[in-house]
């Protein structure tokens, strides 16, 4: 990594910050970072939508109350009234008693597929079956949840978390857009009035004058394990840290969790066998709506409908639907239906939803036409279709790009206001809306047949709510489970991870790790003495 001066750029201002607040607050500083801490983190689950969390000591002889406490990650944009990570009105606990041990945990799954939001969000029962978690650990469920990042040294790879706007606001500087020179955007640039905070992305410099250096970076993650601190020196500093390995040092691996739920959500509105007013200009068939966008899973609940303004019913055996993407669709993908003259068909993903869920949706009067290899509708840009009979001559296409015009909203179809206008104009389309004029509705929720669906796949990593310090080998600096010349570098760059004379001592000696009691982080005051006198005596 290339070694970056402290002159240089916004990023010397971020890390010199960093440091003095290390100073701060081992020498008094905010009452709450001093005794808040974060031991843990799970920030690339299996599943990394769900239950990235963290683990918090509190230190002190108190309890502290988290409710109103908002978190971010470094490089966030400033909001100017944020809301609330964790809020009691939400979480069925916010509370961390003097000496415990809690996990924060991302318990908002969104409106998901379920009625008006999602009824196993800030279930906190859920989480404690996954893990094991027993009653006792403090569990508290977090909304607005800053997102961890997976990509090494990111500034998403950092939290932290704020009591309140004020202090919040007074971590927020300007800084520069590198895409727009002159132009500066808010941003969180320090953690220095957090109550507790972690940038686990490997780019805590030490060594500030004359040429920063990055501390010894955190553990890299596997995709499924925790990274936890080892209890030993600054949790600051990455090489403390050590990847979470099932039946060590408390750890475990997770299991499956399954919930009542739905394979589709009632958020969706459209009107699929109403046909709009007027009557188009040429007799054949015309696709009168479409859903591309469903808050359903996609592209499984993508649907068109069809409307045939002949005199004559049409037998679609052997056509084919298809985008415009490539590569095309050659051969027939719809295996049987047909569309009576002046009636309509709604063509469906048969592949992924059954007639009688579809059906069950929709309602049971609907003309359904399975299809088969569905093309996969495209969303935010729009798509354009196509449907031809078995000898691959096009009978009915349809544009609906963004560019022209279409409208486009998750969960709502869109349709002509009449069928005599221009198709191709997509102002002439509107989304559908719950009881508007062409009759539009909710669709009905469809229960999962086994009644029962995946919340968290299981076979994550890591000990939450279970905080014990790792005893290893004196002079084990990187704590590889050997004392060796390494070791030596990381002193070096940084005295205040441990004793020379502990590494000149066991040089050489493997490691033979266990758990033991959690002492207070004396080893902070070596790190705070070291930092002194490179942050606080600096001038320009």
């Amino acid at each position: 990594m290339k070694r970056i001066k402290v002159e240089d750029s916004w990023v010397r201002r971020f890390y010199f910050a960093s440091a003095f607040v290390a100073c701060l607050t081992l020498v008094g500083g905010n009452t709450a970072f001093a005794q808040l801490e974060i031991t843990e983190v799970m920030f690339n689950p299996i599943d990394d939508n769900v239950w990235e969390w963290i683990e918090v000591r509190n230190t002190g002889g108190s309890s502290v109350d988290l409710n109103g406490y908002l978190g971010f990650n470094l490089g966030d944009i400033e909001l100017t009234a944020p809301n609330p990570t964790i809020n009691n009105a939400l979480a069925q606990n916010t509370v961390i008693g003097a000496g415990q041990v809690a996990v924060i945990y991302d318990a908002n799954y969104g409106s998901g597929n379920a009625p008006m939001g999602n009824p196993n969000n800030f279930v906190d029962a859920d989480f404690r079956s996954a893990w094991g978690l027993a009653p006792t650990v403090p569990l508290i469920g977090a909304n607005f949840w800053p997102g961890l990042s997976n990509t090494t040294g990111s500034q998403g790879q950092s939290i932290g978390f704020w009591p309140d706007a004020a202090t919040y606001a007074m971590d927020i500087s300007p800084v520069e857009d590198p895409d727009n020179p002159g132009t500066f955007i808010n941003r969180v640039t320090s953690f220095a009035n957090t109550a507790f905070s972690l940038d686990y992305s490997g780019n805590y410099y030490i060594d500030l004058i004359p040429d920063p250096v990055p501390g010894p970076p955190f553990p890299a993650d596997d995709g499924m394990s925790s990274i936890t601190w080892t209890g030993n020196g600054s949790n600051q500093i990455g090489s403390n840290w050590t990847l979470s390995v099932s039946g060590s040092n408390g750890a475990v691996t997770s299991v499956p969790v399954q919930v009542p739920g739905f394979i589709n959500s009632d958020a969706d509105i459209g009107n699929p066998g109403i046909v709009p007013t007027g009557t188009p200009g040429t007799a054949g068939l015309y696709f009168s709506e479409i859903m591309f966008n469903p808050a359903s899973p996609e592209d499984d609940w993508e649907w068109v409908e069809l409307y045939n303004s002949t005199l004559s019913a049409v037998d679609l055996s052997g056509y084919i639907f298809d985008d415009d993407d490539n590569p095309e669709i050659a051969t027939g993908n719809i295996a049987s239906g047909s569309i009576a003259a002046g009636g309509t068909a709604i063509l469906y993903n048969a592949d992924d939803v059954s007639s009688a869920d579809f059906a069950a949706a929709w309602g049971g009067s609907l003309n359904l036409v399975g299809v088969t290899t569905w093309p996969a509708l495209g969303n935010s840009s729009g798509d354009a279709i196509v449907l031809k009979n078995g000898s691959g001559t096009t009978v009915a296409s349809q544009s609906f790009l963004a560019a022209d015009g279409f409208p486009n909203a998750n969960g709502s179809s869109i349709s002509p206001f009449d069928l005599s206008s221009d198709l191709a104009d997509g102002g002439n389309w509107d989304l559908s809306l719950d009881g508007d004029s062409i009759g539009s509705f909710n669709a009905n929720l469809v229960a999962d047949p086994g009644g029962m669906v995946p919340l968290h796949a299981g076979g994550d990593v890591g000990s939450p709510g279970s905080f014990g310090v790792v005893v290893g080998i004196p002079g084990d600096f990187d704590m590889d489970g050997n004392v060796d010349g390494n070791d030596f570098l990381v002193w070096q760059r940084n005295p205040a991870v441990g004793n020379l004379s502990d590494w000149q001592s066991n040089y050489g000696t493997p490691l033979s790790a266990t758990i033991g009691a959690v002492p207070e982080p004396a080893t902070l005051v070596m790190l705070g003495l070291a930092l002194m006198p490179l942050t606080c005596g600096r001038k320009r």
